[in-house]
């Protein structure tokens, strides 16, 4: 009798002791947890603020313009920086910014590296053009109507442009067509000029700097595009219209007007 009691009252203590480990465990990672809580806030807020801070990469913005509008000053904790915050800020304070990298030096400084963006589509407006680049954020409305060198004219209606952000399109299908519109050429290596998506069933490019090219509707696009390319690689040194609209799989109906 008396082993019995001895054996339970050993599992009980037993019992205990892994009770009291477990509690011992979990008030262990609760105090870690606490601490490493209070050291992520002291870092973020109190300790080691930037004292310097410098700014490289542009060519159209100085280093001062470039860390003021940054946001990043002599308050600012090393640790509280946020890589995509200060690009949003930049971007926003200089929109001919393209891209922003950050790199801290502990414990006090600060490098900001910029690339300037490139100018690359040009929608029109009704009293100039609004420069974007590649991604179609807008980097400059003019008012001028004179189109700047090198870049692609884009025509269509109910666009809404607002500097630093991206073109906003009149719905989905007309995005969709001026995402079409302009890539496919590029996958085919022709230069493209300009693109005209006023008209859903008379999509217009131009190419090359010498051929007025009418798609039609969106009907076959890509493969209007791709016989396009095969048609001018034979046109060596002519210029003028082509015309595409009535081209299907089963009629491959293509028309080419000379322009002395």
């Amino acid at each position: 009798m008396k082993k019995e009691l001895t054996e339970i009252e050993a599992k009980r203590n037993q019992r205990k002791k892994k009770i009291r480990k477990r509690r011992l465990i979990v008030f262990s990672l609760f105090m870690l947890l606490v601490c490493a809580v209070l050291l992520f806030v002291l870092l973020k807020t109190k300790l080691f603020p930037v004292k310097n801070i410098s700014a490289s990469g542009s060519a159209l913005y100085t280093a001062e313009q470039i860390v003021e509008a940054s946001g990043i000053d002599g308050k600012t904790p090393i640790f509280g920086i946020s890589e995509k915050k200060t690009e949003e800020n930049i971007i926003k304070m200089l929109p001919f910014i393209e891209s922003v990298k950050i790199k801290r030096k502990f414990p006090d400084s600060v490098q900001i590296t910029v690339t300037d963006a490139k100018e690359y589509f040009a929608f029109r407006t009704d009293g100039g053009y609004a420069i974007t680049n590649k991604n179609t954020r807008v980097l400059d409305i003019s008012q001028t109507e004179e189109l700047p060198e090198g870049v692609i004219e884009v025509i269509a209606d109910g666009l809404k442009f607002k500097t630093a952000k991206n073109v906003e399109f009149k719905n989905d299908t007309q995005k969709e067509l001026f995402e079409m519109l302009t890539s496919y050429p590029e996958d085919k290596n022709m230069k493209l000029n300009s693109v005209d998506i006023t008209d859903t069933v008379q999509l217009k490019i131009r190419i090359e700097d010498r051929f007025d090219v009418n798609l039609g509707n969106r009907e076959n696009l890509k493969n209007k595009i791709d016989h396009l390319a095969g048609m001018i690689t034979t046109m060596e040194g002519k210029k003028g219209k082509i015309n595409l609209e009535s081209w299907s799989q089963s009629d491959k109906k293509a028309f080419f007007t000379a322009e002395n």
